[in-house]
């Protein structure tokens, strides 16, 4: 596997995968109001079609890499593709809302076995000099994807709904010939144990939680934190998070205060998406058009914020500026809401002010757990983010419930009853709060990411 046409073979099928996996977290956003008229149901159910996939592709991260080294990277990476493509065809025709959402989880699985086997499928196949490179583009190709699938949503909802899941059947299928003959196959070791108690306790936990938020459901709630005894004491005997990673003062900060950044990253997107159609009454694709200043100040950003680390070795001070940004921009959109053509850039400011301090905090934290835990301070990192982005957007139909005059506001979306204009308000006003309150994590300990010369050493 040293031929250079071999290497780039096997990039372009991980990237397509990756691609296709991110575009799906966010697709959904600009599909709401129109799959609400067509399954005559309301935001409570909707959301957990866009949160079931994030947080079964985040559940499946724990144990893929385990599988993989047991059954064969290749083998259980192209289950990934066929997962995905076949549960997104039955979304595309599913009779009711259960049957989407069931489905909507079983293609986060997928999803989550493209985002974790394609790395070290990558590492296996460049030489150690341009693994760097590698994982560059691979993980460009996720973050973009993550920001362009409301706009591309927008687009395909134009002419149906059903397109946004459609679209990945043919993907699929070419990722899955393409992967067959280009990655290398590998036998795999059987040796290798795998424990599915903490997935399956971490799973039903974070489920039943997120179900009990969405749904206001108190039933729900109430199982979730029952589970979470049993998911601590498997933890504690069999700990995904080594303890000494958690005890490290200069990752923990890092940690928690992405859990607090993240509730909005995704959510001021998303509130915007089901307000801009449902209350304004405006198109998919011209909604799209209105939030592209978030996606595109990302994808400006992401690759800036590490450049500027490299550069000027401020740790703490992008980090804070990246908050206040993400935090400002959200706060002052929710107050010129009714103005909508004119949110572009304070959308733009969110926007970027999030992907600074997202590509600066992903390296600061991996690099401040030291060589020893690495990948698992990464891969910890990612899981939390994934959590906060799908509790984020699980908290919109509490305030949709709200401010609402009649109990039915979270099962009819385009209800009269609800004040859909207050409720985005007040939710976007929460999650710039959230932002900033990741700040006092960051000052107290100031000195300790401030003046680095060279991070990644």
């Amino acid at each position: 596997m040293d031929s250079g046409s071999n290497k780039y073979s096997v990039l372009s099928v991980t990237t397509l995968g990756s691609l296709m996996a991110a575009v799906d977290s966010t697709i959904v956003f600009l599909a709401v109001p129109a799959m609400a008229e067509y399954f005559k149901t309301g935001v409570s159910l909707l959301t957990l079609v866009i949160v079931m996939y994030i947080v079964t592709q985040t559940a499946m991260m724990i144990p893929s890499g385990t599988i993989g080294n047991r059954l064969g990277m290749k083998k259980i990476y192209l289950s990934g593709f066929g997962i995905f493509a076949v549960s997104s065809l039955i979304i595309a025709l599913s009779p009711d809302i259960t049957f989407a959402i069931f489905f909507r989880g079983v293609e986060g699985i997928g999803a989550g076995i493209l985002g974790t086997l394609g790395f070290p499928i990558l590492l296996r196949s460049f030489p150690f000099e341009e693994r760097g490179k590698a994982i560059g583009i691979n993980s460009v190709s996720w973050s973009v994807g993550a920001l362009i699938g409301p706009l591309l949503g927008g687009f395909l909802v134009t002419f149906d709904w059903r397109y946004i899941f459609l679209i990945n059947v043919p993907i699929g299928i070419v990722g899955l010939i393409l992967g067959i003959s280009r990655i290398p196959k590998d036998t795999g070791d059987r040796s290798i144990k795998f424990r599915p108690s903490n997935f399956l306790a971490f799973l039903a936990f974070i489920i039943l939680i997120v179900m009990g938020i969405s749904l206001l459901n108190y039933y729900y709630l109430i199982a979730g934190a029952l589970m979470f005894l049993p998911f601590y004491l498997v933890e504690k005997r069999n700990p995904l998070i080594p303890p000494k990673l958690l005890r490290n003062r200069s990752y923990y900060p890092i940690v928690m205060a992405s859990g607090l950044q993240g509730i909005g990253f995704f959510g001021t997107i998303y509130v915007l998406s089901v307000y801009f159609q449902s209350d304004l009454g405006v198109s998919p694709i011209v909604a799209g058009i209105l939030v592209a200043g978030y996606p595109v100040a990302s994808i400006i950003a992401n690759p800036l914020g590490g450049s500027l680390l490299d550069r000027s070795g401020k740790g703490s001070s992008l980090l804070v500026i990246g908050l206040v940004l993400q935090g400002i921009g959200i706060m002052v959109a929710a107050f010129i809401l009714p103005h909508r053509y004119i949110l572009t850039l304070p959308l733009f400011v969110a926007g970027f002010g999030g992907s600074i301090y997202w590509a600066v905090s992903t390296t600061l934290g991996v690099d401040a757990a030291g060589r020893e835990f690495r990948a698992m301070a990464s891969g910890t990192l990612y899981t939390i983010r994934n959590l906060s982005l799908a509790l984020g957007i699980s908290l919109l139909p509490v305030f949709l419930d709200f401010f609402s005059s009649s109990s039915s506001a979270t099962v009819i979306i385009l209800s009269s009853h609800v004040n859909m204009l207050t409720a985005a308000e007040y939710y976007m006003f929460f999650i710039s709060v959230a932002s900033f309150a990741s700040l006092p994590l960051f000052l107290m300990r100031f000195r300790t990411w401030e003046g680095i010369s060279n991070p990644h050493a």
